[in-house]
């Protein structure tokens, strides 16, 4: 007799679990609801969805507390936290950003906080590393910006359909894994990072969305720098602090290294 099972999308992953002071929350805690189907990927970066890969329109939900310079983690799996974190031939750069969450994530208000792509020495991807931690990701919260609700976006970018650009076929393109957390960040912080709008900061011609993991050439994460803690303004609207001002400069875009070697994909 045949039986109607729902299986999950195979190699895939979404945010299961978030990591505070060392203590693994339970599952969902503090997380925005994903699409019923937690695991498919975004494959066109002009949605609203690239956001936080949610069915909602209204980011929010319950809250964490995290002290600003402290570190949180985020857990991603393919189907729940006792699953892989995602398939293996699911090579490219993690990534996450950071919100004001009464923005709902909507126009310039991303800044970045880390970015893992490419190492030419030991050719290990990001997604190689998130493999080996199983599916953890360690997220520093800059210490020195402003205190309040935060939105926090990690993002898988897999590129083995990256080597052509999104709508050449049904299969094509670079397949993005965005999720986000819900935390509130305490301190005394007065800095806004250069901020930027998601949908609007990848584009599929970008070299570093469409990649052909097989071919001996450079990589570049794409999206902006990551920001740093002491290198942007103060916000306008917090009184000025007295000491020296930071400096606006931004960290540089990393250095191209040399692609993965050809190799017979997953």
């Amino acid at each position: 007799m045949l039986v109607n099972v729902v299986v999950p999308v195979l190699g895939h992953t979404y945010m299961t679990n978030l990591s505070i002071d060392g203590t693994k929350l339970a599952e969902n805690k503090c997380i925005v609801k994903p699409w019923s189907n937690e695991n498919f990927p975004e494959v066109d970066a002009t949605k609203d969805t690239m956001r936080c890969r949610s069915a909602s329109t209204t980011l929010n939900g319950e809250f964490c507390t995290v002290a600003a310079g402290s570190t949180i983690s985020v857990h991603m799996h393919e189907s729940g936290p006792d699953d892989r974190p995602i398939s293996e031939s699911h090579r490219g750069p993690v990534l996450a950003y950071m919100a004001l969450a009464d923005t709902n994530g909507e126009g310039e208000v991303w800044f970045k906080i880390f970015e893992d792509g490419y190492d030419s020495s030991s050719n290990v991807w990001g997604v190689d590393t998130f493999i080996k931690n199983n599916g953890k990701i360690d997220l520093v919260i800059p210490a020195d910006i402003v205190p309040g609700n935060y939105l926090v976006r990690s993002e898988i970018i897999a590129l083995h359909e990256g080597n052509r650009v999104y709508g050449a076929d049904k299969d094509s393109g670079a397949q993005f894994y965005p999720s986000c957390a819900l935390i509130t960040v305490t301190g005394t912080g007065t800095a806004t990072p250069k901020m930027y709008a998601i949908p609007g900061i990848y584009d599929k011609n970008d070299p570093g969305v469409l990649y052909d993991l097989w071919d001996d050439k450079p990589y570049v994460i794409p999206g902006p720098p990551v920001y740093v803690a002491g290198k942007a303004p103060a916000a306008a609207k917090v009184p000025p602090v007295q000491s020296q001002p930071t400096s606006s400069v931004q960290e540089p875009t990393p250095t191209p290294t040399p692609g993965l070697p050809k190799s017979k994909p997953c």
